[in-house]
């Protein structure tokens, strides 16, 4: 599992850990190839954009230089604009947007792994934690279930958001002022997947989505992206409030110390 966004590894190693099935981490394709070098695995869940080493350097690395036929699946946070082609062309053997729906993964892993496997995937429904979200842009409907409503990795998971996201917004703003739109479009590739799994609404996800396509188009850069910054600014830190609360309203619910 090669990622470098703690909340994106923490869904996933939620994900196998429900299958079964058993992993290592890398945080970038540096990692993940001195790892191969030691180690056996039947499949490479590999993100595309990481520092260092990223997933396309990896995968040509694997598969040039390592001579490695391991099934590579990719992991991207935009599945309508990646370059599906150049993932062929290096060696990747499929691909699945963030966030991971668990039937499509198991499902990938399953075939390209080609084993007869025993293990039944059981999608079973969980009792919900019922919060008022009136007006609110977080809905953890989406983290309840995925986490079985697990309330200490609920906390977990929030927590990895809190932290992960104030640097980001740093990073976004500070990339614009610079105009330096190949950062801001990997900023946004790294803030989108986080938006699904904290159940921020579709219409932020739309926002991080057009600023990254924005970021790529010269002739809109100007006019375009200061608005949509600014907007996303402002959710992202009505979003971090909102979720502080629920950190709060989790642990008295449970009596967590």
């Amino acid at each position: 599992m090669v990622e470098d966004m703690v909340l994106n590894q923490l869904l996933l190693k939620t994900l196998l850990d429900d299958f079964g099935f058993k992993y290592e981490s890398a945080s970038n394709g540096k990692v993940a190839i001195e790892k191969l070098e030691t180690n056996t695995y039947d499949i490479i869940l590999m993100d595309l954009q990481m520092p260092e080493m990223n997933g396309f350097e990896a995968t040509k690395y694997i598969r040039n230089t390592m001579n490695s036929k391991i099934p590579i699946i990719a992991l991207t946070a935009d599945v309508t604009t990646v370059d599906f082609s150049k993932c062929k062309a290096l060696g990747m053997d499929d691909y699945i947007s963030k966030p991971v729906d668990d039937k499509e993964l198991f499902s990938k892993i399953v075939s390209l792994v080609k084993v007869r496997s025993s293990i039944e995937y059981n999608d079973t429904k969980t009792n919900e934690v019922n919060f008022n979200r009136d007006s609110k842009y977080t809905d953890l409907a989406y983290l309840t279930h995925r986490t079985k409503s697990n309330p200490k990795l609920m906390l977990d998971m929030i927590s990895i958001y809190l932290e992960q996201t104030p640097p980001l917004i740093s990073i976004m703003k500070q990339s614009l002022h610079d105009k330096d739109w190949n950062t801001l479009q990997s900023v946004m590739h790294k803030m989108i997947p986080s938006f699904s799994i904290m159940g921020i609404s579709k219409n932020v996800e739309n926002i991080a989505k057009r600023v990254q396509e924005d970021a790529d188009n010269i002739q809109l850069q100007a006019n375009a992206i200061p608005d949509l910054v600014f907007q996303l600014e402002t959710i992202c830190i009505e979003v971090c409030k909102e979720l502080e609360e629920e950190f709060i309203n989790i642990k008295n619910i449970n009596k967590l110390g």
